[in-house]
């Protein structure tokens, strides 16, 4: 009760400072630092949240600053999907920043992190955050920083009078570690800075507490607000499979709705404390179990070695801990460092690694806990008076993690006003979905029964064009999603078209990407396919839509890099019992579709890759129900003629393609298809089986066995194809 009181306490504050910070300063001027492609989608989130919002800044740099392959370009890709939606979006709100000018202001910063001395070379992105910070203006220029410290720090060593101009909002936690030897020079040479260090409070804005709206709980928000709305909402899908995080959000948050003067008020970026040192631990050799420091805390191990000709800030050994590998470097008279800080309470062990057999092999542990910083101790920098952190007192932890429930609490005020943003986006024609089919859903449904399970990833590099508009049925536009190879620009690839499954009635195209992206990065263009269900029309509108985006994919066969000739369709259950009619219909002009898109085009597909997809809808083998009814526009007793004519085994003959089951190991899933089988002898075209032993309906989403689907898939292509 009293942390209610206390909250409520503050949100009249809240109330009354906003509104005067909003008429003495306008609008607030940032500069965002961001890791954007790097290690974490989770910036892809927060700049499609911040390209939204950018009526509510002056915004004077988006600085590309990375740990990892993250540049420039993956935030001008961002600007890019906000320009598609751009004309929508500015007649709602004229004051939102033009692409142009964003554009205009993506610099690109440091590329790899700092050595021990903190700070390295001058770089675009720190020189632009000295050029606007030297701006004569009556506001402080705010850096919010998403990822590393190194571009900032170097500012600050090019030209430290820029401090009094500038206050900082730093996501920490995990980007303090990535970010060790920079946060070291800043907290030790420049402690006068106004620095927040949020190393544990951001995680409020993903973490759900016990009251938690449902209508946002997991994949529920993505489903009710940004599902369908624009280019950045089907991009949306990608970055934690539509799951909120945007953990770096928050320092937007603290702008958008707060008090920026005081870190101690309320704030969609949560509460902050004044805090006097942070917490620094050298260890002299290596640390054990028994040496205990305060997690976020910076933790220095100094070996000693032979005295070496080593040219300074050179790494000359390293050291594993957790999975990960952090430089160390010679700091002279025979002494070699390394830094390192846990992002969170937990035990760490290491081990050393180095052509010097002195360093090589050293191994050694330590135990972080929380809060932090902890009590000071001798070693500990000691800063200045605008330096805050997370609050320490227990009653503002959420889940262990260190004043994030200053954050969550908020959760449906920031949601909310977010979502208002999202129906700007709204499609013109109402669509009726049914989003009981999701990823997410089924995995929580099927690791019940095989926890082992995991969703499968396909992380090699593709290139990608998403929302393609591929026919109109009246006003409703239809969409699909390309992957393609990255690499030649003047070769073309076989094609594949994607299509999902659900029941003919709800899932969506995003579900088939990484498949897709598996398929492109073996050298094939997937195209995942958005279609018709039955909510909105029954069959065979379906089938039309589908046929008509094969008939785009050969139109526009240069600009995707086709090779028309070879075209397969593969389909997930629902989808690969309509993956299997396309394959069966080839030459079939009862299936075109009366007036749709691209129609001097073949729809003709060359392979079927079928997976769980049924043959047949009345045979001994099937038991489909309510499902094929509404789809099927009947019963079987109410529309005999669409059950027999949707079923590929009605179709099978010597214009059909080469096909391939895979299979889970429930038998309905199967029907007709040893029928089917037959047939194809019959008229000697190829096929294959391959069932997978124990495994549920939508095997197809997990590893383990996501691996073997897509190798049977391409040998399968491979052969069929033979273009290889």
């Amino acid at each position: 009760m009293m942390f209610r009181i206390y909250l409520s306490f503050f949100f009249i504050g809240l109330l009354a400072t906003t509104s005067v910070w909003a008429q003495n300063n306008g609008k607030p001027r940032i500069i965002v630092s961001t890791d954007i492609g790097g290690t974490d989608p989770d910036d892809n989130q927060s700049m499609i949240h911040l390209l939204m919002y950018s009526d509510r800044f002056e915004i004077e740099g988006l600085i590309s600053s990375p740990f990892g392959k993250g540049r420039k370009k993956d935030i001008l890709e961002m600007i890019d999907l906000y320009e598609k939606d751009y004309p929508i979006l500015s007649k709602k709100n004229p004051a939102l920043r033009s692409p142009e000018e964003l554009r205009s202001i993506s610099k690109q910063g440091v590329i790899a992190e700092a050595p021990y001395r903190g700070y390295s070379e001058s770089t675009e992105g720190s020189d632009w955050i000295v050029s606007c910070a030297q701006k004569k203006s009556e506001q402080p220029l705010w850096i919010l920083v998403w990822g590393g410290l190194e571009d900032l720090a170097q500012a600050l060593y090019d030209a430290p009078e820029i401090k009094s101009n500038i206050r900082v909002f730093w996501i920490g936690g995990p980007n303090k570690k990535w970010s060790i030897n920079a946060y070291h020079y800043i907290a030790q040479n420049h402690a006068d800075l106004w620095f927040i260090e949020s190393n544990a409070t951001y995680r409020g804005w993903f973490m759900e507490d016990e009251d938690a709206p449902k209508d946002m709980h997991g994949i529920a928000y993505y489903d009710n607000y940004i599902r369908g709305r624009g280019a950045m909402g089907a991009d949306f899908i990608h970055y934690y499979a539509g799951h909120i995080k945007m953990g770096d959000t928050p320092s937007l948050g603290y702008l958008l709705h707060g008090n920026p003067d005081d870190p101690g008020r309320e704030s969609w970026g949560g509460v902050y404390t004044r805090i006097a040192h942070s917490s620094k631990t050298v260890f002299q050799g290596n640390s054990s179990f028994r040496d205990s420091v305060p997690a976020y805390g910076v933790v220095e191990w100094q070996f000693s070695g032979p005295e070496e000709p080593i040219a300074p800030d050179s790494v000359c050994f390293t050291m594993e801990a957790l999975g990960q590998v952090w430089p160390g470097y010679y700091i002279g008279n025979g002494t070699y460092a390394i830094r390192y800080s846990s992002k969170k309470p937990e035990e760490v062990t290491y081990k050393t690694s180095s052509t010097i057999k002195e360093l090589d092999g050293l191994t050694g542990g330590f135990i972080s806990t929380a809060p932090w910083p902890g009590n000071e101790q001798s070693g500990d920098y000691k800063l200045g008076e605008n330096w805050f952190g997370d609050l320490p007192d227990e009653k503002f932890f959420l889940d262990g993690q260190q004043g994030a429930r200053t954050l969550s609490i908020h959760r449906t005020d920031y949601l909310n006003d977010w979502a208002k943003r999202w129906a700007w986006l709204e499609p013109t024609v109402s669509v009726p979905r049914d989003t009981s089919f999701t990823l997410h859903a089924t995995y929580l449904k099927e690791r019940k029964y095989r926890p082992y399970i995991r969703i499968a990833e396909s992380k090699t590099p593709v290139l990608s064009s998403l929302d393609q508009e591929y026919d109109r049925v009246g006003d409703r536009p239809l969409f699909l999603d390309v992957f393609r190879p990255e690499g030649n620009t003047s070769k073309r690839y076989p094609g594949v078209l994607l299509i999902h499954g659900g029941g003919w009635q709800s899932g969506d195209k995003s579900q088939m990407h990484t498949i897709g992206k598996a398929l492109a990065a073996k050298g094939y263009v997937a195209v995942a396919v958005e279609y018709r269900l039955s909510l909105e029309a029954k069959y065979p509108e379906a089938v039309y839509d589908l046929k008509s985006a094969v008939r785009w994919m050969r139109a526009n066969a240069d600009k995707i890099q086709l090779d028309t000739k070879h075209i397969a369709s593969l389909g997930t259950s629902a989808g690969g019992q309509l993956a299997s009619l396309l394959g069966v219909t080839n030459g079939n002009p009862d299936f075109e579709g009366p007036g749709r898109g691209s129609a001097e085009q073949l729809s003709d597909v060359q392979a079927v890759i079928n997976i769980d997809g049924t043959l047949a809808f009345r045979h001994p083998e099937s038991s489909e129900g309510t499902a094929a009814s509404n789809w099927l526009d009947g019963t079987y007793e109410q529309n005999p003629t669409n059950w027999e004519s949707a079923a590929p085994l009605n179709h099978t003959s010597q214009n059909s393609a080469p096909i391939i089951f895979l299979n889970s190991s429930i038998p309905r899933f199967h029907a007709g298809r040893d029928d089917m089988v037959k047939k194809l002898d019959r008229y000697g075209i190829y096929w294959e089986i391959r069932e997978f032993p124990d495994t549920p309906h939508p095997f197809w989403f997990f590893n383990p066995w996501f691996q073997p689907m897509m190798d049977y898939t391409v040998t399968f292509l491979d052969g069929v194809f033979d273009v290889k």
